[in-house]
């Protein structure tokens, strides 16, 4: 209970981040990026365990990779304004245990639609929840 209290903390401190892009200037999604938290619609917000299992590098020529837990994804992106496009990611398949979420994982990421970025982290929406992540140090 106290790690999802601190999740939650921290989701409410990062939400008041100021942006990382100048007045005028459209934000962008690329980077490398790791999977802090992410919330489901309607469900509480889940802190991510393992933090390097998860993770979305998305490039400037419009590709992104992601590590789902044991797996590997990738795919192409275009990313307009705030609205995220990303194209049907093509995963390797291998079994990562009963804990692991990497197949809801990738589904969100295929079903991004939009994203909202600060100088502390990145959210990804989709139809049921979003995902929040951290740059990748």
């Amino acid at each position: 209970m106290r790690n999802v209290t601190l999740g939650i903390a921290a989701l409410v401190l990062a939400s008041c981040s100021d942006p990382v892009t100048a007045p005028g200037e459209l934000p962008s999604v690329t980077g490398s990026w790791v999977l802090q938290s992410f919330q489901t619609e309607g469900g509480p917000s889940g802190v991510v365990a393992d933090a390097g299992a998860y993770t979305a590098d998305f490039a400037t020529d419009g590709h992104v990779s992601a590590r789902a837990d044991c797996n590997r994804c990738s795919a192409s992106y275009s990313a307009a304004g705030t609205s995220l496009e990303i194209g049907a990611l093509a995963c390797t398949r291998a079994y990562c245990g009963d804990e692991s979420f990497s197949d809801d994982y990738a589904a969100a990421l295929d079903d991004a639609t939009s994203f909202a970025r600060s100088s502390s982290s990145l959210v990804i929406r989709h139809p049921r929840g979003s995902l929040r992540f951290v740059p990748n140090s």
